[in-house]
């Protein structure tokens, strides 16, 4: 599916354009992703609580993101929207109104993730009759990763997952775990078990609402990540966990 009929410089939103959320895609629901660019390449900062580690590791060149193309588009979408939100926010609604009918037509559940590589809160953003996004399309499911402890998912429709850094202490993890909700954790190889929590792979689907829930969801480490595995210590202050240390 493309969105094409907008007059805009560049979509905001990709369709199944990457592995593993098409993995999650099947002719029951469908999933629109928008990736946006970091701070040494737009000089806006889309990841204000980004740990030193998770900046380094970034995902945000890799596959697709390596090429020049993807990085402009990802830099033109940033631009606009920190210079001119109100346009950004009128041509994401746009975009999301075309993307339910399309699922609506083919009797399909409509799945979006505003941060594919950013962290930004869209909660509360009013675009029309004083609604922000979620309220506009209450039967989307939203959902984000995100390093900021404190944002909360304010609607029932936008499910947030929190994901682990080098900064985040294993007693809070399991604090987390032990209130319901599931933690994201980069590992060098997913465990079935972390620190004695349950761990899930969510490498298989990129639908984290869909994940048991009280959980690890272990990410195999990608990229610059999976290339530093000489940096991966032992010891709960390492961005990548390593097999070694799981217990």
């Amino acid at each position: 599916m493309k969105i094409s009929t907008l007059k805009s410089k560049c979509k905001l939103l990709n369709i199944n354009s990457n592995a593993k959320t098409s993995k999650g895609d099947d002719e029951n629901q469908m999933t629109a992703i928008m990736y946006l660019a970091s701070s040494d390449m737009s000089g806006y900062d889309t990841c204000e609580h980004a740990s030193p580690q998770c900046k380094k590791m970034c995902l945000i060149s890799a596959g697709r993101g390596a090429f020049s193309n993807v990085q402009r588009a990802r830099i033109n979408r940033t631009k606009l929207y920190f210079e001119d939100q109100p346009e950004f926010l009128k041509q994401l609604y746009e975009e999301i109104t075309y993307f339910t009918d399309y699922c609506d037509e083919n009797d399909m559940k409509a799945y979006v993730r505003l941060n594919g590589t950013s962290d930004l809160n869209f909660v509360d953003l009013e675009i029309k009759d004083e609604k922000d996004i979620f309220q506009l399309f209450p039967n989307v499911q939203f959902y984000d990763y995100t390093k900021d402890f404190e944002r909360v998912a304010k609607h029932s429709n936008y499910y947030l997952l929190y994901s682990r850094s080098e900064t985040t202490t294993t007693d809070v993890v399991r604090g987390l775990v032990e209130e319901g909700k599931n933690v994201a954790v980069v590992f060098d190889e997913v465990p079935e078990l972390w620190q004695g929590m349950e761990v899930v792979s969510g490498d298989e689907t990129d639908l984290r609402p869909i994940d048991k829930q009280g959980v690890i969801v272990g990410l195999k480490a990608k990229a610059k990540a999976k290339r530093s595995k000489r940096e991966i210590v032992p010891n709960e202050r390492s961005f990548v966990i390593s097999t070694i240390d799981i217990t």
